[in-house]
């Protein structure tokens, strides 16, 4: 006998998904589906739009996520063009979108995520009582210093650059919009200093940031371990907390398939963390061409072949028969695939993160270690970019507007891979598509049969009983969905 549950919505995440599973005799979920029931009319209001209108409006998709919207909208503007930004625009896109992916990422662990394992489920740990002191997001000082000192001066630092926050208005088709002076830059560098200072002393106990980046294994972090300043701090408390309470036991399914568009330019030509695919361990160059879309469980006219985004349509079929949410099911090469930190990770060959997933599997437990630790990466590189800015030098190239054209900006968001589809005709927008990290991590099965990587990681996950629904919530909270970004539009005639 099974049972079903409809867990609606998923709260704490970012917009309304609701999921439903169903749960075996052996309080194993046998099924499940990733249910997006929103949707607004952002990619068919672009249509007859100049292209600058629509590279603003697609930041109002999500107030949590806007900056890689509007970056990779300009992206895709400028490619129509085949156009080159000069250093510094690069420099100040990334800064301050990094410092974004810093922000969500710490709101997620502190704000989203905390609240799961401080449940009373978990008391009987031994450590239950110092993590619920440490992560009680209601209770807690210690994450009100980190919210003051940490994640409102990184907003500090969007604003400075970008010119507000939400919906900033830095990125530009030819570069960026802000010519910053020495003074600013010399302020957005001492703000920085101020949140690695926090983040050492609050999150890391003291240890510095350097010393986080050299590990390289998970024997390395058991040795770290033994410093009481290290197993003390909230991220060596979360390695000792999460084992105990089993988190490497939740979301153990996985696709096996992992995404990553690349990220962070740096001064050498290469990326920070470099785009590519991954199956099975095995790495398969990028190629934004083998992405596509389909339509059989979503509340679209079914298409007889998969649809790359610069082709895409949507209509709507608002009763189809076997449909169950408004997310496409966006794949790569026709496969399932897993985005965000952890894909980022895995494909970018992250000693320390690979060994983690060798040692610990695809789970709960590596993808929050994953985010925390990409955390810290980014954080040492943006310190880095801020001092490689050259105030002489333009922060922008001038950029004609193209009468015609097509062009795809492609890039990396807090969540995972991002993608920007526009057709330019006779100065206007033809067609716009838009492909999120969450309609590749959430969407419904496609044609295949291929379940998504959410609804993977959820289906053969054990409950503690089969009315508990506190491991499915984790499970997809890991990954951290987006679902105001993932929605499509339509346009319905009386």
């Amino acid at each position: 006998m099974t049972y079903k549950h409809i867990i609606d919505p998923i709260n704490r995440i970012e917009g309304d998904l609701a999921v439903e599973i169903e749960v075996d005799n052996k309080n194993r979920i046998s099924n499940a589906k990733c249910m997006g029931f929103v949707f607004r009319g952002f990619e068919n209001i672009f249509k007859g739009k100049k292209p600058f209108d629509a590279m603003r409006l697609s930041t109002r998709a999500c107030g949590v996520c806007p900056i890689s919207h509007g970056t990779v909208a300009a992206m895709a503007i400028e490619d129509t063009a085949d156009f080159k930004i000069p250093r510094n625009a690069e420099l100040v896109r990334d800064i301050v979108l990094g410092s974004n992916i810093v922000v969500s990422h710490a709101t997620h662990f502190y704000f989203m995520w905390s609240p799961d394992i401080v449940n009373e489920r978990y008391k009987e740990s031994k450590m239950y009582p110092e993590m619920k002191k440490r992560l009680d997001p209601l209770k807690s000082e210690h994450l009100k210093i980190i919210l003051k000192e940490a994640r409102i001066p990184l907003h500090t630092i969007v604003t400075m650059f970008g010119g507000r926050f939400p919906h900033p208005t830095h990125a530009i088709p030819g570069g960026v919009s802000l010519f910053n002076k020495d003074v600013d830059i010399l302020k957005v560098k001492s703000i920085l200093e101020g949140v690695i200072s926090t983040v050492q002393k609050e999150v890391l106990n003291g240890i510095p940031l350097e010393e986080i980046l050299r590990i390289k294994s998970v024997n390395e972090v058991l040795s770290l371990m033994k410093n009481s300043e290290f197993a003390n701090s909230d991220l060596g408390a979360f390695i000792q907390y999460g084992q105990d309470i089993g988190l490497p036991n939740y979301g153990e399914g996985t696709t096996n398939k992992f995404l990553s568009a690349g990220w962070g330019h740096l001064a050498n030509g290469n990326m920070l963390f470099k785009s590519g695919f991954v199956e099975n361990e095995k790495y398969i160059a990028f190629d934004s061409n083998l992405i596509g879309e389909d339509t059989f469980h979503s509340y679209y006219e079914t298409e007889n072949e998969w649809r790359h985004p610069s082709a895409g349509v949507t209509k709507p079929e608002v009763r189809k028969a076997d449909a169950y949410s408004w997310i496409k099911a966006a794949r790569y090469a026709g496969q399932a695939v897993e985005v965000g930190p952890l894909a980022r990770q895995i494909v970018n060959g992250t000693p320390l993160v690979l060994d983690l997933a060798k040692t610990f599997g695809i789970n709960n437990f590596t993808r929050t270690l994953a985010r925390l630790y990409e955390a810290v990466a980014i954080l040492s590189q943006v310190s880095e970019w801020i001092d490689e800015i050259d105030t002489a030098k333009p922060f922008a190239y001038p950029f004609e507007e193209k009468e015609n054209g097509e062009g795809a900006g492609v890039y990396e968001a807090p969540r995972g891979t991002i993608g920007h589809w526009i057709k330019i005709r006779n100065s206007v927008i033809d067609r716009y598509q838009i492909i999120t990290p969450t309609t590749l991590n959430c969407s419904p099965m496609d044609s295949k049969g291929q379940h998504s990587a959410c609804e993977t990681a959820l289906i053969g996950a054990k409950l503690k009983d089969k009315d508990s629904i506190l491991e499915a919530g984790q499970i997809v909270r890991s990954f951290d969905p987006c679902i105001s970004c993932s929605i499509h539009a339509i346009k319905i005639k009386n």
